[in-house]
């Protein structure tokens, strides 16, 4: 799977009707706005679907941390 397929599946599986609205879009804005939706819920799912807080705020520092690297 590559990383535009995981957030392009990522996307569908939300259940969200932005996925839709998406699919109008030209090819690069909507691979664009795939992958930052997928961010998004990649970081939500952390905040509500992992139990322990600690393992959550390791997950959402990791994130930080991640994002952060793309500016250096």
């Amino acid at each position: 799977m590559t990383p535009q397929q995981y957030c392009r599946d990522k996307a569908a599986k939300s259940g969200s009707s932005f996925y839709y609205s998406f699919l109008f879009l030209p090819t690069k804005k909507r691979n664009a706005i795939m992958a930052l939706y997928a961010f998004c819920r990649e970081v939500d799912d952390a905040v509500d679907e992992i139990s322990d807080p600690l393992v959550a705020a390791q997950t959402l520092a990791w994130w930080r941390q991640e994002v952060a690297n793309t500016f250096l």
